[in-house]
């Protein structure tokens, strides 16, 4: 009986929340400015939500700077939360430090960076 609870307690445990996103976003292919809209899902790894929010903003800003022949715009997207729908905002300090983070490793190749601006 003490090995049935057993398993059951660590099936429980590993029953994490599990976080998903979807994000929009548009490309534009210079010099003819041939415009896709293209729709991304993605995974997360995370333990709680501001984590989860942090990747999605993150993921969202390099969706931004893909490359320097490709310019892409974030027009939107969804965060969920075991299939339901939570909130990706993030407080403005936040948001700067994903900036400033993504523009070091992509301003320079890119020769430009399109920053995260939350809507």
């Amino acid at each position: 009986m003490k090995k049935i609870v057993f398993i059951l307690g660590l099936a429980c445990y590993s029953c994490g929340d599990k976080y998903e996103g979807q994000i929009i976003y548009k490309t534009t292919i210079p010099p003819y400015m041939i415009s896709n809209i293209t729709k991304s899902d993605i995974d997360i790894e995370a333990d709680t939500d501001r984590q989860a929010k942090i990747q999605f903003v993150t993921r969202a800003t390099i969706y931004n700077n893909v490359s320097p022949y490709i310019q892409s715009e974030f027009i939107t997207g969804s965060l969920l939360k075991n299939k339901r729908g939570i909130s990706y905002l993030l407080d403005q300090n936040t948001i700067d430090s994903i900036n400033i983070s993504i523009k070091r490793i992509t301003a320079h190749r890119n020769g430009y960076f399109n920053p995260y601006k939350q809507k």
